[in-house]
């Protein structure tokens, strides 16, 4: 059964997923309010600032309230979630790059661990009656099922896949409805999370070199499919106290992206280089469950999310000034 017209409370509601779930609720009629410090964690400021911007163009339903504020504020957090009164929660917000998380593990403790905790207990004091909770295929640490499902047990071996399983221990706690959600490889356009897609179409657009990991596989999921997951877990009254993945489905090298990428940037060079010793090995997510219970399908193959991503490049003229 799907529910129809909710409020719903979306932290992180501005970010990379968050601004394309907000606009899938919108445009089904949802009452959508967004909790957003829209923190940056990457070097070059301008460059997030432009995927903010654009986003605001790029994305045409926006939330109908805004707050702004960071999930380590719970002063904050608890003066929005009263005064919109949502049904449901979507936490989204989080220091969401495994890539540099050792240059930021206090930011990246205080967020997705204490931040998360902060949620958690605004919403068991609040009357919403559900929460959807992010965590990450990180959790699952080096996949040794291909496809992964998720009944595998959780053995994160960095602290951003530590701290998104630790999450998943504490939403479990309430006695309230819960979804948790294991996204992973999320591109598209508007991405600033120095995520291996975004990195590569970077260096491809500048014309400069880049290198990829000899032998790392990935399951690329395009932002849209991956907002669809949200919102179909968000929808379903059969998904209570249920994990997902939400995913493709498919492994793909990173080599295979890069060479996707030179296909449109004839003259970008990349090197394959040896993996260090900290490499954590993924693959494919295993999605029977969300098929089953969600209808979740993902419409995305690499190549067509790239190509869309890139039509959005052009057409949105985004790299003007960054390269």
């Amino acid at each position: 059964m799907i529910l129809e017209h909710m409020k719903i409370f979306i932290t992180g509601g501005t970010g990379f997923i968050g601004s394309h779930l907000t606009d899938l609720l919108v445009k089904d009629n949802n009452e959508i309010a967004s909790f957003d410090a829209s923190l940056s964690f990457i070097d070059n400021p301008k460059y997030h600032k432009r995927c903010l911007t654009i986003r605001k163009k790029y994305i045409k339903n926006q939330p109908q309230k805004v707050y702004i504020g960071d999930i380590r504020n719970k002063e904050k957090l608890h003066k929005a979630l009263k005064d919109f009164k949502p049904e449901v929660i979507v936490h989204l917000a989080g220091l969401p790059m495994a890539r540099v998380a050792d240059k930021y593990k206090p930011e990246m403790s205080q967020i997705n661990m204490q931040g998360t905790l902060n949620v958690l207990d605004e919403f068991e004091k609040s009357d919403a009656r559900k929460i959807i909770y992010t965590s990450s295929s990180m959790a699952y640490g080096h996949f040794k099922q291909f496809p992964q499902s998720e009944s595998y047990l959780l053995e994160p071996t960095n602290e951003y896949g530590a701290c998104k399983a630790a999450g998943e221990y504490f939403v479990k706690l309430s006695e309230k409805e819960w979804v948790i959600i294991r996204p992973t490889s999320v591109y598209g356009f508007t991405d600033c999370a120095n995520r291996v897609t975004q990195l590569l179409m970077d260096r491809a657009s500048a014309k400069k070199p880049a290198w990829v990991i000899k032998g790392e596989t990935l399951d690329f999921s395009y932002v849209k499919d991956t907002a669809m997951g949200f919102f179909k877990a968000i929808k379903s009254k059969r998904a209570n106290k249920l994990t997902f993945n939400i995913s493709r489905g498919e492994s793909r090298s990173t080599e295979e992206l890069a060479n996707i990428y030179k296909s449109y940037y004839p003259k970008f060079e990349f090197e394959v280089k040896e993996p260090d010793k900290v490499q954590v090995w993924r693959g494919p997510l295993d999605n029977t469950r969300a098929n089953a219970v969600l209808g979740y399908e993902a419409r995305y193959g690499l190549e067509k999310g790239i190509e869309e991503t890139l039509e959005y490049v052009k057409e949105f003229n985004f790299y003007k000034g960054l390269i």
